[in-house]
């Protein structure tokens, strides 16, 4: 666990700043479970950065770290397009001042291209995220909605069908219809590569913050090599 949680007491926080600490601590557990189940412990499914913390040196913005295999693009013009997946992912997680409550849901926003319906992909909301989170009610944790979103990136979880609650994606969920479901694209397991390109350490909660160049070189690498692989 991140040293830094040990220094406050749930007994001493209140209001905001006990859900912060809660939030936290959950966040890390999961995290350093992950890491402890890695094959390499440098390479976790699942890590974070803290990017903001609040006058009591509490976390309010984070950065998640996904290593899963994902579709961030699909091929050409032509129809069918074939998916290019991506294996490292960024996404940052904002808390506003009003969380938690029902007009302070976090903001959950990827930095990093996803191709998923309920993930924009283009346009001045890139990258946001759609979680239902006022369906799924206040009390519903980061963890859980950190663990929404690797379904999400797994295609184990999404809403194409153009009914409530509505794609985030209309052209993203266009293709899964039309496209990614027909020829089985959408249903891809977890096999990783082998070698280093999507390394960048990211020890839970005590990584330096990384530049975003570092992040666009390792999607460079990472799909160079997509292009050869079976799908």
């Amino acid at each position: 666990m991140n040293e830094l949680i040990n220094n406050f007491s749930q007994k001493e926080l209140s209001g905001r700043d006990a859900r912060l600490w809660k939030e936290w601590k959950e966040l890390d557990t999961l995290c350093a479970r992950r890491k402890a189940a890695a094959a390499n412990p440098r390479r976790p499914s699942l890590s974070y950065i803290i990017r903001r913390k609040n006058v009591m040196g509490l976390p309010t913005e984070y950065e998640i770290w996904y290593r899963v295999k994902s579709i961030v693009g699909v091929e050409g013009s032509t129809i069918p397009r074939r998916p290019i997946f991506g294996y490292l992912h960024k996404m940052s997680i904002v808390l506003p001042n009003n969380y938690p409550s029902a007009d302070g849901n976090p903001i959950f926003t990827f930095r990093t291209d996803v191709w998923h319906p309920n993930i924009r992909y283009s346009g001045s909301f890139k990258g946001h995220v759609c979680l239902t989170i006022k369906e799924m009610g206040v009390l519903a944790s980061l963890k859980d909605l950190v663990l929404r979103v690797e379904q999400y990136l797994k295609y184990q979880l999404y809403h194409a069908q153009n009914t409530y609650p509505y794609p985030e994606d209309q052209n993203v969920a266009e293709w899964v219809r039309e496209e990614g479901e027909p020829n089985g694209w959408v249903r891809f397991g977890q096999d990783m590569p082998d070698d280093d390109t999507t390394h960048i350490a990211a020890d839970s909660g005590n990584a330096a913050p990384v530049a975003d160049a570092a992040s666009t070189a390792v999607n460079k690498a990472t799909n160079k090599k997509i292009m050869a692989r079976n799908i």
